[in-house]
């Protein structure tokens, strides 16, 4: 008996010594893995805090369970990396376990469905998912998919909110995002600090802009259009409209500007408009509605809102509705700015008492302008119900603590819009009005559970039915903190929640929460690939992170919070700042949504295409021959058109909604002596693209002008880079495209050694904030119709073409009478040597050339730009070229003339001093970032050169000369160190160019 129990206690001691000794072996060997695999050495790349946990070893079932931390999900994992991890763990492992299975675990949770596995298999810890789970769908390609986390709808039947008829998106847009409705917000905003009574914003202001503007820099402008012109219904919590002013016309009050026909009645309650808003106040609560029954009129107008006539430039037009019973969903309003219509059709039994974003349109006090509403239906039986309009962004109205921010309403945070657009006070303050920099943060992920009618977030027994938006996703645009000691970027941070508040591990649907890591993957993917392509080839990757930030937990839909780059760090914002690189980390963001969804919704994704080029347009039979060609997509291979849009604006009487053109080419019938516009869009079953520049023309019956468009220029402010001095030359701000919605002010801390000691000492890359109430111009593209119009009164015939249209030889400058070659602020600039891709020509080889072969067989040329002399004649870096540089040899010999100077001039006052050029006394041109056109920072000096060579005129500040001119008996040749169209009285521009015109056609 004895034998019997020390035979058995050495048996078992025998095994657990093996058992011991073999658990041991096997995690020396993954740690030996593990050290190889941090290292780069194998394929797959594991976070540097990743670490195996644990393990648990079955001999009996042949099975050894890895248990890694939760840092492994950090890291993207495909397919093929799961391949290349049990390889590599089975080399190390070596072939005594060849017939074991590995399986490998991340995290650890209290997950029902693993406890059960971990009880029964006595595993140390509890697992939060297979490795194999991070893997999103998307990539899996033939691999078995999880169906839990794709809930495949079908949009075919279901409800659509707002449709811009003219668009015709059900026929044309069947592989976008037709159907689907986003949530997506740009970070966050300005906020009242009740501890210091004063309104501020929640980051410091670092390198010329703050974290609350910079992200709606990329969203506004970029990816909002983009959304949108995929097809896609997009809702942002905080103000889209940056017109600071704002009118809004309603059925309550004085009425002024509302107008209702016959069989309207009152109607439920809704917005009343006042200056200003305290707390617990809902304008949506304080007033009343109107309401008609449908009709199959078509043509009866129920409902009109005039617009003021004060109104003139760019407008937000919001609609709002109220909640009935037998609301209609198919409202048909349209839009009325200038003399064109827009129409849409919006389901009111969506989003009722809260504004409903239709558009930006173009205002010019003309007759009629406003937004109209007909009483028409395809169903009986149903109403009609209608409120406020509003025109413009606005400034802030919301009351804390008796002040109002009296910013531009865009810049506030999102728990005072949310306010202004009648939330309830438990989305926009669920801190109850105590703590408003929570409030923001928090409601943002509130508001989309409102929209959808889910249960809230942080008070899930208040009874919400919300506004039935059927919102698809969720996506919130940051920035980060961070500052990297290398010189690379701190790049891009993607993170998502698979638990909810209650710690639940699904949506209210059943979908996996897993889903929302897809959609960070696959957006965070694609801008990382992107941005390593088209600008940094070294773009740095941050993690996945799986955490409980607010905006990645409250929403009841898939959701993903970007921090894109740091806002603090120097290498980032030479990039950030850079207005291509916002439209294509903007794509990026769209390309990564677009196939997201289609992956979801088990459909084809097409890209929409980029922008059309070589744009020209002539005079040919009586009409105007316009033509472009396709751009092609370099890296997205579904991105071509198949058919185009043509945009026309009439006589300055807006643009209309276009028409479509199968080839690249057209000639439209025109009328003489009238003004012609037009932009063209490229079209595939993805959606639109961004359209052209703007080129412009009229027939006169007489010789043309050709006017180029030399100026394409949008760029960064240029740089300073030194071991002890760093930062934004305030020299040169950079072009913005169109505008730029993010500057603060010029930045004074250039030091990279200076410390953050609080957000109103920020160290580094401090900036000033004086500009922070003002958008700043950029470049429009429109300056082909600025030139032009000065032609136009003139009975002077134009047409007009962009620079790449010169490419292909087709455009002869020998076949006008004279060329007029917009500048701008175009220059040489090359950020190569800083390891950015951007790059821009003064001019191109080819003009350079057309310019050369033109004046030489006798041609008049009228050329202007802020860089015209110094980029031929100095270095970026200010340093003179040589005299028989080629760029020194075209300025003296072609162009006949010197650069004398750049930032020649800070006042913006001219003075002729030739005779023949008398109007250029008292030209002011835009020297301020109030002018309605770009500042010119940097004017030219020019000085004329050999014989027949005249100054003609000069700054008054300081004598520089400002122009010149030249005659030989065969080419004449005007030269301005200031931009044409950025002189600001119209008058003068025609009467500058009449004596231009004068002295091309004197004998």
């Amino acid at each position: 008996m004895n034998k019997l129990l020390l035979t058995i206690f050495l048996s078992i001691t025998f095994l657990t010594i093996v058992n011991g000794q073999s658990i041991q072996q096997i995690q020396n060997s993954f740690n030996q893995y593990l050290e190889k695999a941090k290292s780069g050495e194998y394929a797959f790349q594991p976070d540097s805090s990743a670490v195996l946990d644990t393990l648990s070893f079955s001999k009996k079932n042949k099975k050894i369970y890895y248990f890694l931390s939760k840092h492994w999900e950090y890291t993207p994992i495909r397919v093929d990396d799961l391949s290349s991890i049990e390889k590599k763990v089975r080399e190390h492992l070596g072939e005594s376990y060849n017939r074991y299975d590995l399986i490998f675990f991340v995290g650890q949770s209290k997950s029902a469905s693993f406890s059960k596995l971990a009880k029964k298999n006595k595993w140390p810890v509890i697992p939060k998912n297979y490795l194999k789970d991070l893997v999103p769908n998307f990539f899996r390609g033939t691999h078995s998919l999880d169906k839990d986390r794709r809930i495949v709808k079908n949009h075919a039947n279901a409800p659509i909110h707002v449709k811009r008829v003219d668009r015709k998106e059900e026929e044309l847009i069947q592989n976008g995002l037709y159907g689907n409705h986003l949530a997506i917000w740009n970070s966050h905003g300005l906020y009242y600090e009740k501890s210091l009574k004063r309104w501020e914003w929640q980051r410091a202001r670092l390198f010329q802009t703050v974290e609350d503007l910079l992200p709606t820099a990329f969203v506004l402008p970029y990816l909002a259009p983009m959304l949108e012109n995929a097809g896609a219904n997009v809702y942002i919590p905080r103000e889209r409209g940056t017109q600071s002013k704002s009118f809004v016309v309603d059925n309550d009050g004085e009425r002024e500007g509302y107008v209702e026909g016959e069989n309207v009645v009152a109607g439920d309650v809704g917005f009343e408009h006042k200056l200003f808003y305290n707390d617990h106040e809902n304008p949506f609560e304080l007033g009343t509605s109107r309401k008609v029954k449908s009709t199959n009129n078509k043509n009866d107008i129920a409902f009109t809102w005039k617009t003021p006539k004060e109104i003139k430039g760019e407008y937000a037009v919001y609609v709002s509705y109220a909640n009935h019973d037998l609301s209609v969903e198919d409202a048909h309003y349209f839009v009325q700015h200038k003399k064109q219509k827009t129409a849409f059709v919006v389901n009111q039994k969506i989003a009722p008492k809260t504004w409903v974003y239709l558009g930006t349109f173009h205002f010019d006090g003309s007759e009629g302008e406003g937004v109209y509403l007909s009483s028409y239906s395809k169903t009986k039986g149903r109403y009609i119900t209608a409120d406020a309009v509003r025109f413009g962004g606005g400034t802030g109205n919301i009351v804390r603590e008796g002040s109002s921010s009296l910013r531009a309403r865009y810049t506030e945070g999102a728990r005072y819009n949310l306010q202004y657009s009648g939330a309830p006070e438990w989305v926009y303050s669920p801190n109850e009005g105590e703590n408003d920099y929570k409030d923001d943060y928090q409601s943002r992920g509130e508001w989309v559970n409102w929209l959808i009618g889910a249960p809230l977030a942080l008070n899930p027994k208040i009874e919400n039915a919300g506004l039935g938006v059927p919102i698809d996703l969720a996506l919130a645009l940051h920035t980060d903190a961070g500052v990297s000691k290398s010189d690379t970027t701190i790049g891009t941070l993607a993170i998502y929640s698979t638990t909810n508040m209650d710690k639940n591990i699904q949506f209210e649907d059943g979908q996996s929460r897993l889903t929302s890591r897809d959609l960070a993957d696959i957006i965070q993917t694609q801008i990382v690939e992107d941005a390593r392509i088209l600008h940094d080839s070294i773009w740095n990757r941050r993690s996945l992170w799986d955490r409980r930030y607010s905006e990645a937990v409250y929403p009841d839909v898939p959701t993903v919070l970007i921090e894109l780059l740091s806002h603090q760090n120097f290498k980032d914002m030479w990039f950030a700042l850079d207005p291509v690189f916002r439209f294509d980390v903007s794509r990026s963001i769209y390309k990564g949504i677009l196939k997201y969804m289609a992956f979801q919704e088990n459909r084809k994704y097409v890209v929409q295409p980029l922008p059309p080029t070589h744009f020209s347009v002539a005079i040919k039979e009586n009409g105007a021959l316009i033509k472009w060609k396709p751009q092609q997509d370099p890296i997205e291979t579904s991105a071509d058109p198949t058919f185009y849009k043509l945009y026309t604006n009439f006589d300055n009487q807006g643009w209309d909604n276009g028409q479509i053109i199968n080839d690249s080419s057209v000639i439209l019938p025109i009328q003489k002596e009238h003004f012609y516009s037009f932009k063209v869009t490229a079209v595939n079953s993805g959606g639109e693209s961004f359209p052209t520049d703007e080129l412009s023309m009229a027939d006169f019956g007489n010789e043309p002008i050709l006017v180029v468009n030399a100026f394409d220029r949008i760029s960064s402010p240029t740089f300073i880079d030194t071991e002890s001095y760093k930062g934004f030359n305030h020299l040169d701000h950079g072009v913005a495209d169109q505008k730029d919605l993010s500057y603060v002010g010029a930045q004074y801390d250039f030091n990279p050694n200076s410390p953050w000691v609080d957000d109103d000492a920020p160290g580094f890359g401090a900036s000033f904030g004086n500009k922070e109430t003002t958008i700043i111009k950029g470049n429009t593209f429109n300056y082909p119709g600025i030139h032009g119009n000065a032609m136009y009164y003139l009975k002077q015939s134009f047409v007009s073409c962009n620079q790449t249209a010169l490419e292909e030889g087709e455009i002869q400058f020998e076949d006008y009478f004279a060329v007029d070659i917009v500048l701008g602020e175009q220059k040489d600039l090359n950020f190569s040597q800083w390891g950015k891709k951007t790059e821009f020509k003064l001019l191109s080889l080819g003009l350079r050339n057309k310019i050369e072969a033109y004046l030489k067989q006798g041609g008049n040329l009228l050329i202007s730009g802020a860089y015209l002399g110094s980029s031929l004649f100095y270095e970026e870096d200010g340093i003179p070229k040589g005299r028989k540089h080629p760029d020194v040899l075209f300025g003296k010999n072609v162009l006949h003339l010197v650069g004398r100077t750049d930032h020649a001039d800070v006042v913006g006052n001219v003075k002729s001093v030739d005779k023949a050029f008398q109007s250029l006394n008292g030209v002011q041109y835009s020297k301020s970032d109030d002018d309605d056109i770009y500042k010119v920072e940097s004017p030219d000096a020019l000085e004329p050169w050999g014989k027949g060579g005249n100054q003609i005129c000069r700054y008054t500040s300081n004598q520089k000369g400002a122009g010149i001119s030249y005659n030989n008996g065969n080419k004449k040749i005007v030269a301005l160190g200031f931009p044409f169209e950025t002189i600001l009285s119209e008058q003068k521009r025609i009467e500058v160019m009449e004596e231009f015109l004068i002295f091309f056609k004197e004998k």
